[in-house]
């Protein structure tokens, strides 16, 4: 009678356990790529520069459009900024020394200002270069991989448009201005009425064209992929190397 009890004790606890319920799932989502400060595609020059500021120290990044590999990191300390011309100008500094600066026209000054999702940087200099930075009215998202860069906007009436920029078109590529203050070149894919979604994970671009299927994925912890398929059957998937956020302004 005994072991009988025992038994019973035990098939009865087991039981218990069974109809104990599963602890939720963690949902928490750990960040664990920094958002850059901001990003210069280039428009002059092969290059792609991701800048990164952590209060007055500056670090950067550079890739090269030739093969998409990395150039150089360079870190600066920010020096004096000072107000020019409906712009700001902030010295970068090295060695004891002025070495570079960075232009950032002022939102207020262009001809919509409310299309400044994200801050116009329109300029560099870097170890005695020129580069002019791509920026397009009501960006969502600025980006690139080892192949390309890419930008997600949207256009007056707010629909989402993909602009694709191959590194492989560069050299062929010409700076041209739009509307609205928007500076970029000649791009290599363009598809309009995209449509996005929010996951728990991820936000989502998606654009289709004539078979194509082009898909922007912005995981939340600041990893990102750009899909690529063809009626349904993968062509590539992409890593981002880096990417930037953009949000409209508060009114």
């Amino acid at each position: 009678m005994r072991k009988y009890a025992l038994a019973l004790a035990f098939a009865l606890a087991a039981c218990g356990q069974q109809q104990q319920a599963p602890a939720p799932p963690d949902e928490r989502i750990v960040v664990r790529v920094p958002a850059p400060w901001f990003i210069c595609d280039s428009i002059n020059q092969p290059t792609v520069i991701v800048f990164n500021r952590n209060n007055g120290d500056v670090t950067t990044a550079e890739y090269g459009k030739a093969d998409g590999e990395i150039v150089q990191r360079i870190g600066y300390f920010v020096g004096d900024e000072e107000g020019a011309a409906g712009s700001v100008i902030t010295e970068l500094v090295r060695d004891e020394g002025t070495d570079g600066s960075i232009r950032q026209l002022n939102p207020g000054m262009l001809e919509n200002p409310g299309s400044a999702y994200t801050l116009p940087f329109s300029s560099v200099r870097l170890d005695g270069r020129d580069i002019n930075c791509r920026w397009l009215p009501r960006t969502r998202v600025l980006g690139f991989n080892a192949r390309r860069s890419f930008v997600v906007h949207e256009d007056a009436d707010g629909d989402l448009i993909y602009t694709q920029y191959n590194f492989a078109d560069a050299a062929g590529a010409r700076p041209i201005e739009l509307s609205e203050n928007g500076r970029t070149t000649t791009f290599s894919v363009e598809i309009r009425a995209g449509a996005e979604q929010q996951t728990p994970q991820a936000q989502l671009y998606t654009f289709e064209t004539q078979g194509f299927r082009y898909v922007v994925t912005l995981n939340r912890d600041g990893t990102g992929a750009l899909d690529v398929s063809r009626d349904g059957v993968a062509m590539q998937t992409e890593p981002l190397i880096g990417y930037q956020h953009g949000t409209a302004p508060a009114q």
